[in-house]
């Protein structure tokens, strides 16, 4: 799991692309919004602000997983983490967000927070497992669909930028 390398904006885009269509979880206005955002343009983008901004995971084929996050306010927001369908179940996810802990100190930030659909229990298990806490229940929020608003602490809930002086 290291960052996107310059050669993969297309493959991962694809990746997300083929990742994210077909999830049921999702009506049609939110699948459109969210497949235009992450073009392999607006990776590059996103990496050229931040160049921990779009995690990959690959095996001996290229990359088969993705997270995508962003710096909010002295926190990272996870945008996006998935894995293609024919590699799951190999802990990819879960290593991805271990990799993404492992970013906030460069990033200058103490927690990582995300959304999920409410009836998304594979995203859910593996967000409660790497040690998220569901923390709000947004109904009929985003394209008129509910959502839970997540947040981890991987370094716990001090950090440099709190602690006692």
């Amino acid at each position: 799991m290291t960052p996107i390398a310059h050669h993969e904006f297309d493959a991962v885009a694809t990746l997300m692309r083929d990742t994210i269509g077909p999830l049921g979880y999702y009506n049609e206005p939110a699948r459109r919004a969210e497949l235009a955002k992450y073009s392999a343009e607006s990776l590059r983008a996103l990496v050229a602000g931040d160049p921990h901004a779009v995690l990959v995971a690959r095996d001996s084929d290229g990359p088969v997983g993705f997270c995508v996050s962003r710096f909010d306010d002295a926190t990272i927001w996870l945008s996006w983490f998935g894995t293609a369908a024919h590699a799951r179940g190999r802990g990819i996810g879960a290593a991805l967000l271990a990799a993404l802990a492992v970013t906030l100190p460069a990033r200058h930030a103490h927690k990582i927070w995300c959304d999920s659909r409410t009836d998304n229990t594979a995203s859910r298990s593996v967000l409660e497992q790497a040690g998220f806490r569901c923390i709000a229940t947004l109904t009929n929020h985003w394209y008129e669909q509910d959502y839970l608003l997540w947040e981890w602490f991987p370094n716990g809930p001090t950090s440099p930028l709190t602690a006692p002086r």
